[in-house]
């Protein structure tokens, strides 16, 4: 299973996934955190071009395709800006589950906790991040714990069919 948590820089996916992925009941599971990929791999020598974006998109499908194959649960919070890959992993992947985190590009400006939204070629300002395909869960993210009850939902439908 591959659960896909996307948004915009500092709309908490990287939290929800690490929610998600502390409450599944397995011990075969990995998270994969886009950020941290882009790190390991590119060595911090990779940009953020639409071009460099969707090469690193492209690792970290591969990844959880990787680890899909070897039966692990695999949580990963990617920004994700490219509706054709989304599309794609409903095929590639045996068993998908997109979450969209979803808060308005003036509040994550306002918040700029990481200082994201002052950097050159950011999504949201200078790139549009577009509406994503057909996610199966949208959590409106105010910062505030109504979506642990969300996040609960869905790890109550993952771990039922872990069992099965």
């Amino acid at each position: 299973m591959v659960i896909w948590v996307i948004g915009q820089s500092g709309s908490g996916k990287t939290f929800f996934a690490k929610k998600i992925f502390s409450k599944i009941k397995t011990r075969k599971k990995i998270h994969i955190d886009g950020d941290e990929v882009r790190n390991i791999f590119f060595n911090n020598k990779l940009g953020y071009t639409i071009r460099d974006r969707r090469k690193n998109a492209e690792l970290i499908q591969n990844l959880c395709r990787f680890f899909e194959n070897k039966n692990f649960k695999v949580i990963c919070s990617i920004q994700s800006i490219f509706p054709d890959m989304q599309k794609e992993n409903r095929s590639i992947f045996k068993n998908y589950l997109q979450i969209y985190i979803k808060v308005p590009t003036k509040i994550l400006m306002r918040r700029n906790n990481k200082k994201i939204y002052s950097k050159k070629n950011v999504v949201g300002i200078h790139f549009k991040f577009p509406r994503p395909y057909k996610s199966d869960y949208i959590f409106n993210n105010n910062f505030d714990q109504k979506n642990i009850k969300l996040i609960n939902k869905i790890i109550n439908k993952i771990n039922i069919k872990n069992k099965k």
